[in-house]
């Protein structure tokens, strides 16, 4: 239970039983107690029907995203590299409550090491939806590159609350470390991206890595390798901003944690831990940040976690795509556009430069993908080799 009100009521009552110990005052601080008690399991009642009705309910914002989404994912999906990059889909990572989970691997068709870096993706959809069929692009260019990519599913609020969608994605990293020699991965170098609420995901899972109190307070499992890098892609790192705005607001902080309002959040057992930036500490991973400025949901996101990553001493970039009518929530997603072509260049130059430094060569795969990019439509039909 959450410090709420009827806490204080009860500190206050104890504090005047200890001025009071005689029998006359007892009699009254207990009848005090029984109607606490009382109001308090009301209150209980109530709290459980109202989180029964948000668990029930089919949240518009989800078919929004998923339209949305859909219509962002088959265009995205283009690429010339389509045919060359082997697929393993659908392979159970997990299985709970009756429901298996889900991954697809990428592995890619020019290593560039005996054993391939990994890149684990949670992908975004408000904690609602699943988009791992609608990733196919996304991840295609990071095996171009020569790493081995993990596209996974998690579990959707508001059918389960936080924690257990971050329990979800340490049981896919662990299965990833697990698993490193049948798919030839170094266990020690994974980078874990995420866009949306996968950003965020990947943010706490990043601090269940290195901040055990944090680990410990949500129950999560201990992970079996640190992550090396991180690449956030518009994260939507704090629901305290997304609480401002009305449509996040109404149509999707609150099945997050079946809250109903944001006062009840803020009483929540674990509202501290939802949000990321409480808990970032000096081994935070080196991080990369992508946001737009034209981005409704998340509203600056991106600098803001760069500047608190600079406080703790973590060493990280971050770029905020700057046409506002063409750089909204997970632009760099949107291939066709140009913007996006741009601003993809720059996450991808700066996970060819972090391999670098762990003595992994690139920089030929990326050249590819940078061909593809500045000649899109050229690229498509075949007209340009990449």
């Amino acid at each position: 239970m959450a410090y709420s009100k009827f806490d204080k009521q009860e500190e206050k009552l104890n504090k005047e039983r200890e001025r009071h110990p005689d029998e006359k005052h007892q009699e009254k601080y207990n009848k005090r107690q029984q109607k606490i008690d009382e109001e308090r399991c009301k209150w209980l009642v109530k709290e459980e029907r109202i989180e029964q009705h948000i668990a029930k309910r089919d949240p518009l914002m989800a078919h929004i995203f998923d339209v949305v989404e859909e219509s962002r994912a088959r265009p995205n999906g283009r690429s010339p590299f389509v045919d060359e990059i082997k697929v393993i889909k659908d392979v159970p990572y997990k299985t709970i409550d009756g429901e298996t989970l889900v991954l697809d691997i990428y592995l890619p068709s020019r290593p560039v090491a005996e054993k391939s870096p990994a890149i684990l993706d949670i992908p975004g959809g408000g904690w609602m939806i699943h988009n791992r069929n609608r990733r196919d692009g996304y991840a295609r260019l990071y095996a171009v590159m020569g790493a081995v990519v993990f596209v996974i599913d998690h579990r959707l609020s508001p059918k389960i609350v936080f924690p257990q969608n971050l329990e979800d994605c340490i049981d896919a990293f662990n299965f990833i470390v697990d698993n490193a020699e049948k798919y030839n991965v170094n266990k020690d170098l994974i980078t874990v991206t995420g866009d949306s609420s996968g950003g965020h995901l990947t943010a706490c899972l990043s601090c269940a890595a290195t901040d055990e109190i944090y680990r410990l307070k949500l129950n999560l499992p201990e992970l079996k390798a640190k992550p090396k890098y991180n690449i956030f892609i518009s994260g939507a790192f704090s629901t305290e901003i997304m609480y401002r705005i009305p449509c996040t607001n109404l149509l999707m902080v609150r099945y997050i944690n079946r809250k109903s309002t944001r006062k009840k959040s803020r009483e929540w057992d674990y509202y501290k831990e939802l949000t990321p930036y409480n808990y970032l500490n000096k081994d935070f991973p080196e991080s990369y940040n992508n946001g737009g400025v034209g981005d409704l949901l998340c509203l600056g996101e991106a600098k803001r976690m760069a500047g608190k990553l600079d406080a703790v001493g973590v060493k990280n970039e971050f770029y905020v795509g700057k046409v506002w009518w063409n750089s909204g929530h997970c632009y760099v997603l949107r291939t066709p556009f140009k913007p996006a072509r741009e601003d993809t260049k720059k996450y991808l130059k700066w996970y060819m430069e972090r391999m670098k430094d762990n003595g992994l060569d690139m920089s030929a795969n990326y050249a590819r993908i940078e061909k593809f990019l500045d000649n899109y439509k050229a690229a498509l039909k075949g007209d340009i080799e990449c």
